[in-house]
């Protein structure tokens, strides 16, 4: 299996079994069963004092049509005893906490928070009480926020902080458990998306993912009360919940782009940069002070599941008119993913739940366990379709090797015609001065023009290094080459001039790939002796080859193969030799013996 199908599933593996350790950790816990060992105390029914008026309520609750800053007082009367805290929130609301008329936290009061925020970022505390047998008055004096016309108070607990964060953890732990397993996964994802785009440009499908889990991750981590009591920064919890709200659909919309690859994107790329330039406005709204994020949230309530919808439906368009398979793979996590988050509107309006991000949190769920499943898939199609790629691009390569030896063959069948051809042109002259000699009786003069012409033929002494015509007449032109430049050679061939299993072209390639590495090699000599030594042998059907040249003793070597000198990767000269030997039941080897390169090739002929 390869490689990048297995990293991919390891990491798959990994998220799921993480994610059931965490689930089943949380899923001990219950309020019952905190009762029995660390007494916790849930307060709902109180009396809440506003505008003049005393009412009972039960928390949690909210109080609508108020004007800016109204003052709204929850009183509550508590026993505390050693080491009892009070966990209480604030939405949006500066809070006063008061102990028999002690003050004892306050939080959101003016010059408290930047000022481009108009209202205090949502907060959680735990208020140490002040240890008494007696029952304490406890107040908590809210103002309501000056950007919204409701206050909502939040139930009050009162207990040990084992007791408080166990109740906590068994209501909060699996949206901040899931927002901290996304956003570690949304670092790893990245972090292998930029490792895969460094050989293959699709892992920008990868780095859309992680930046979909980053922001998602920010989103709920940001707005979980329990992230709260960790990290002691409302505001930077303030702007990581919202910014990760506002722009997690991009990633998502670019990352489903990659992997449908529709016919016509159009829809979707400008519901993607409505949402893009929505929430660079936000941002900007929010910080010159005048519409502040928790507000441009009612906007992003309708823009993402709808952009979500659309795609979805893009999604079965493409998949029925285009009977796109990919389509087909991904409508199915897509729905699931856009059914929950118009699901997450409506709760954020019935209150199904109070546990914000619920629902969004499960499709996001099934999301990514769906799309793992399919992604495999195209992951395993895509490697199969890059392994056929490069193939092809191999035998297209061997072919435009084969094709440029048959060209060198060609011409140097074309100089010999035009050098017979001007020898032909001479010998009509030269028979006419033998004649002219011959009709003046001038024997002597006769003979010494015969020796004159028989010195000027050139002789083939030596030049017929095999029977094999081809393969003899590329021997000839690199052997040219190497006596122009001062190299030593010494050739001894045995090549049949027929050959049944291997052409006379896959021949050439393979001795003139070894001959003109071998004359480059020398070329880069700056001292030494420069020689080449060629020898083959034909035994029980099998062609031999054997070339020794000398070289400037560098040779570097990348998974067990040589690099080329002029380009810092794998020669494709000895490649193109390793795969012909190899197609034609052979094998070939290179190595190095001090400054001696040695190449040995065998083919069956």
């Amino acid at each position: 299996m390869s490689k990048r199908l297995i990293c991919p599933i390891c990491g798959i593996a990994v998220f799921l079994a993480v994610f059931l350790a965490l689930l089943t950790g949380t899923a001990g816990f219950s309020i019952d069963d905190m009762g029995k060992n660390d007494p916790l105390r849930t307060f709902s029914n109180v009396t809440a004092e506003l505008q003049g008026k005393t009412v009972s309520t039960a928390l949690p609750c909210s109080f609508s049509h108020l004007p800016s800053r109204t003052s709204v007082t929850i009183a509550l009367t508590v026993t505390p005893g050693e080491g009892q805290l009070l966990y209480v929130k604030s939405v949006y609301a500066p809070l006063k906490v008061y102990a028999d008329g002690e003050l004892l936290f306050q939080y959101g009061q003016k010059g408290s928070y930047p000022g481009f925020m108009k209202d205090p970022a949502t907060a959680v505390k735990l208020v140490r009480l002040p240890q008494s047998d007696e029952p304490i008055q406890v107040r908590l004096e809210y103002q309501s926020p000056a950007t919204r016309s409701t206050l909502t108070v939040h139930p009050v607990l009162v207990g040990t902080q084992t007791a408080i964060y166990r109740h906590l953890a068994a209501t909060l732990g699996f949206p901040f458990l899931f927002s901290a397993l996304l956003l570690l996964s949304g670092v790893i994802i990245l972090l292998i998306s930029l490792f895969i785009l460094s050989f293959e440009r699709s892992g920008t499908a990868f780095l859309w993912l992680g930046l979909f889990a980053l922001a998602t991750g920010c989103w709920t981590f940001g707005e979980c009360n329990l992230t709260g009591l960790f990290i002691h920064n409302p505001r930077l919890l303030y702007l990581l919940a919202f910014t990760g709200l506002f722009t997690l659909t991009v990633p998502l919309l670019h990352f489903g782009m990659d992997m449908v690859n529709f016919r016509c994107d159009a829809p979707i790329r400008a519901m993607t940069a409505v949402i893009g330039y929505s929430a660079v406005a936000a941002l900007a709204l929010q910080l010159a002070g005048l519409v502040p994020l928790s507000r441009s949230m009612y906007l992003f309530h309708l823009l993402e599941p709808l952009a979500l919808v659309t795609f979805a439906g893009h999604v079965l368009y493409e998949s029925i008119r285009f009977q796109s398979t990919r389509a087909r793979k991904f409508l199915l996590p897509m729905g699931v993913l856009a059914v929950f988050s118009v699901l997450e509107v409506v709760n954020y309006r019935a209150h199904f739940t109070y546990i914000l991000s619920l629902f969004f949190q499960i499709g996001v769920l099934l999301f990514v366990l769906i799309t793992s499943v399919v992604g495999g898939g195209f992951i395993r199609d895509a490697l199969k379709l890059r392994s056929d790629e490069q193939r092809l691009k191999y035998e297209i390569r061997l072919m435009e090797y084969r094709m440029e030896e048959q060209k060198k063959h060609q011409q140097l069948l074309l100089e010999n015609q035009e050098t017979v051809r001007a020898q032909r042109h001479d010998l009509r002259h030269q028979l006419a001065v033998i004649r002219s000699f011959s009709e003046q009786d001038g024997d002597r003069r006769l003979t010494a023009y015969l020796d004159t012409l028989i010195a000027e033929i050139p002789s083939e002494r030596g030049r017929l290094y095999c029977e094999n015509t081809a393969v003899n007449a590329i021997i000839s032109h690199y052997a040219a080459q190497a006596e122009k430049q001062g190299i030593e050679l010494s050739i001894q061939l045995s090549v049949p001039e027929h050959t049944e299993q291997i052409s006379d072209s896959s021949l050439c390639v393979i001795l003139g790939n070894l001959f003109e590495n071998a004359i480059e090699a020398c070329g880069r000599m700056t001292e030494g002796r420069r020689f080449i030594r060629l020898r083959s042998r034909l035994q029980y059907g099998t062609l031999t080859i054997a070339m020794d040249n000398s070289f400037n003793g560098r040779a570097v070597r990348k998974d067990g193969k040589f690099l080329s000198s002029k380009r810092d990767e794998i020669g494709t000269g000895l490649q193109s030799v390793t795969a012909m030997a190899e197609k034609h039941g052979g094998g070939a080897s290179f190595e190095t013996d001090g400054l001696v390169f040695l190449s040995s090739v065998y083919v069956r002929l």
